[in-house]
């Protein structure tokens, strides 16, 4: 194992947008694919909504940041491993490094 330290640290790794449609009664209780056939054919009003800007349904948008633990070493995601019969620290299962812990900071 390698003699470096490591510590978790928390990092966006992606963005998600995503958009709640109005409820509209009558659609409850459908299949899978009617809901699908029903949102698909949604999807399009809402390109044409977009292109025109008149549609007065209330649309719902939101940004969303997904985040991940990740070791501080490699950059792959936290997970370690436990002090064995060979190594008597706690350590990163990615690539080796000794995790630390600093004063004060909850792991």
């Amino acid at each position: 194992m390698d003699e470096k330290n490591c510590e978790k640290i928390r990092r966006m790794v992606d963005v998600k947008i995503e958009c709640d449609p109005p409820r509209y009664s009558g659609y409850g209780g459908r299949s899978m694919e009617a809901l699908h056939d029903y949102y698909t054919s949604w999807v399009k009003d809402f390109h044409a909504f977009i292109r025109d800007h008149r549609s007065q349904d209330p649309v719902e948008l939101s940004v969303e940041a997904i985040n991940e633990d990740q070791c501080s070493a490699c950059g792959c995601k936290w997970e370690t491993s436990a002090p064995d019969e060979h190594y008597d620290y706690e350590y990163c299962a990615g690539c080796g490094a000794q995790v630390t812990v600093e004063a004060g900071k909850i792991a």
